[in-house]
């Protein structure tokens, strides 16, 4: 378990490096005038009213092979939920409401555009080299995001089933998303 934490923790501080604040404001972009300005990009996405933990349900997390209920935990500016699976790793989910895919480090192996749901996404897999780990970052608006990363044990080089864990929670996910 303690493994799994680790490879968890480092995994979303990879992912908190790469965040950056030079040259943002606080002040909403204009979109194409219909609709309603806000008084800050978080109001936007709709993610400040989400908890990580209420994105998969009991029997979504069993169907997962994973134990409930997730563990709710704050790692750098993420807001997450962490479900494990006993011996063989776990599953992350973080958002992040003032970080769009653009100020998150998705570095891996293999880096490729795609969709989950309606949303544009980037899969990560062996984020930062690490074969036990994949991620699904989905972009919900321009300055807000959810990471879903699957891992097993930190032993394992098993990308693809690590992608295979984050890739079915991460549909499961989209639809619930605003």
């Amino acid at each position: 378990m303690k493994r799994i934490l680790i490879a968890t923790t480092v995994s979303l501080t990879v992912l908190s490096a790469g965040c950056s604040s030079t040259g943002t404001t606080g002040t909403p972009t204009p979109t194409n005038g219909s609709a309603t300005p806000t008084s800050s990009s978080n109001t936007a996405s709709g993610l400040e009213a989400v908890k990580p933990c209420d994105l998969l349900t009991e029997a979504e997390v069993t169907s997962l092979g994973l134990k409930y209920p997730g563990e709710a935990e704050k790692v750098g500016t993420s807001d997450g939920c962490d479900w494990a699976v006993s011996g063989n790793g776990g599953l992350r989910v973080g958002i992040r409401t003032d970080s769009g895919l653009k100020e998150l480090n998705l570095d891996g192996d293999k880096v490729s555009q795609t969709r989950v749901g309606k949303y544009d996404a980037t899969k990560v897999e062996a984020q930062d080299g690490a074969k036990n780990i994949c991620t699904f970052a989905i972009s919900v608006s321009e300055t807000s995001s959810i990471v879903v990363i699957g891992n097993l044990t930190a032993a394992s080089e098993d990308t693809a089933a690590a992608c295979q864990r984050s890739s079915k929670a991460a549909e499961l996910i989209a639809p619930k998303l605003p």
